[in-house]
């Protein structure tokens, strides 16, 4: 080249080292070192002779790999070589880039904004720093190195020096070869994470304590009294209608009024109740009226005629007799009571059936059982047995005209009294059995209201369901009618 175009390339070669040198605020000039024609260019002060002493700055980069921080005189370079020949002797040039300490240092600083703390940029391939900025505790750099130098990547650590324990923060860069670290004391790190552990104890304890709150509340004014309203709905349910709710016993005005309306309602069935009750009663007695009207004209005629032909005989049984026959209509008669004891009732039964055996003196055998004492002032409706008596005569025996038989028992099974009427009539089929047990169970309101339709409904109204009358073939042949009474009251 002409000695103008060696000009004109060495100062366009310094353009764009200054373009570089402007590029990052770490650079504080750059230079190329031209060992041809014996220059080095740089972005501060143009062109010069050879630096000779960059000789030395390249010869120390030489054979590394990667862009490398050179140390010379207190000053950093990053050199490259090229071409090199592990000397850099026979480069054809070499490009050096000053680094500016001070802006490193600055940078540094502004990382450190907590008491104690610091910054570091090392050099790994020198083992020295590179720049350092602390505000306080200030940790020596070969402290640092013993503990990073075999560090290959970034990240986190605790880690303890000269019994100064600090948590870092650090990251390495293969290609520069250098380690950028901070670190913080570790109490600044985690005494606030103590602090945040502490305030979180403290979220927890105050929410359990308002979830206690809140669920004490909660069982105050809502569990409680729906506690109490469902424990006496059971009670309702099981028939004790007696009960009521105090609404003083609740703060909530939504449960006094639950509670009002609860009262409301159990003094609305009480009165349904009680109504339906005295009906029951009043129907009841208005059958047995018509049971008692329904005597057959015919037992009173029949029993005039005896007592003539007994009084024309001169029969001694005619006294005895006519007792029995106003006993029997006496208590037929008497409307004081609906309710007396067993021992009346059976007592109108045997002097029925004493009337019977002296009109039947041959045909009939009456077997007629004794009460137990425990059961004798047992509560009963009044006209109980009697009637069954007459029913098992009248459509039985009656019609067997030779050895009739009437059996009345009395047995005790599981704290209630059976008591029992059968006879030995052979008229009786297994269907009107069967219809007979049907019109029992069914109980047609409608219909024809029989005897023993109405001794059953009495015995339930009296007792309980599993009382009432029960109905069978009997062992005897005919009909068997059974009385269960409910269970003896102390």
């Amino acid at each position: 080249m002409s000695d103008y175009e060696i000009v004109s390339n060495l100062k366009q070669l310094q353009s764009r080292l200054i373009t570089i040198a402007y590029s990052s605020s770490y650079v504080k000039n750059v230079s190329a070192h031209i060992f041809s024609i014996h220059k080095t260019v740089s972005s501060n002060r143009g062109v010069d002779p050879l630096d000779l002493k960059a000789y030395e700055r390249t010869r120390a980069a030489a054979g590394l790999t990667g862009a490398q921080i050179i140390r010379y005189e207190d000053r950093l370079y990053l050199t490259t070589v090229y071409p090199s020949d592990k000397t850099g002797s026979n480069s054809s040039y070499v490009i050096e880039i000053e680094l500016n300490q001070e802006a490193f240092k600055e940078d540094l600083e502004q990382f450190n904004i907590y008491p104690d703390s610091g910054s570091y940029l090392i050099d790994l391939t020198n083992r020295k720093e590179i720049a350092m900025a602390n505000t306080g505790k200030i940790l020596q750099s070969d402290s640092i190195l013993e503990d990073f130098v075999t560090t290959n990547q970034s990240g986190t650590s605790l880690r303890k020096i000269d019994s100064f324990r600090y948590y870092s923060v650090y990251a390495r860069s293969d290609y520069l070869n250098m380690l950028l670290l901070r670190y913080l004391p570790e109490n600044l790190v985690f005494t606030p994470m103590r602090n945040f552990t502490n305030w979180i104890w403290i979220f927890v304890m105050v929410s359990i304590l308002v979830i206690a709150i809140f669920t004490l509340t909660m069982n105050r004014f809502i569990n409680k009294p729906i506690k109490k309203l469902v424990e006496v709905f059971r009670q309702v349910e099981n028939g004790n209608l007696q009960i009521s709710l105090n609404t003083d016993d609740v703060e909530s005005k939504e449960f006094a009024y639950l509670y009002a309306r609860f009262n409301k309602m159990v003094d609305s069935l009480n009165m349904l109740i009680d109504q339906a009750y005295k009906q029951k009663i009043l129907t009841q007695r208005a059958e047995l009226k018509q049971l008692q009207a329904q005597i057959k004209p015919h037992f009173l005629y029949n029993s005039f005629f005896i007592i003539n032909t007994m009084a024309q005989t001169g029969d001694d049984n005619l006294i005895e007799f006519t007792n029995h026959l106003g006993e029997y209509y006496r208590y037929l008669t008497r409307n004081a009571a609906d309710i007396i004891p067993l021992h009346e009732e059976i007592e109108h039964a045997r002097t029925y059936t004493s009337i019977l055996s002296m009109r039947f003196t041959k045909n009939l055998t009456v077997e007629f059982g004794s009460c137990p004492k425990e059961f004798e002032q047992y509560p009963v409706p009044r006209l109980i047995i009697q009637p069954l008596i007459e029913n098992a005569f009248e459509h039985a025996a009656e019609k067997r005209m030779k050895d009739r038989i009437i059996s009345i028992s009395f047995e005790i099974r599981e704290e209630r009294l059976h008591i029992t009427v059968e006879d030995n009539g052979t008229s009786l089929s297994d269907e009107e059995l069967i219809k007979l047990q049907k019109t029992l169970v069914l109980q047609p309101d409608d219909g024809e209201v029989t005897a023993l339709i109405n001794i059953n409904r009495r015995l339930k109204l009296q007792y309980d369901e599993n009382s009432g009358v029960v109905l069978y073939r009997s062992p005897l042949g005919g009909l068997g009618v059974k009385l269960i009474l409910g269970p003896r009251r102390e």
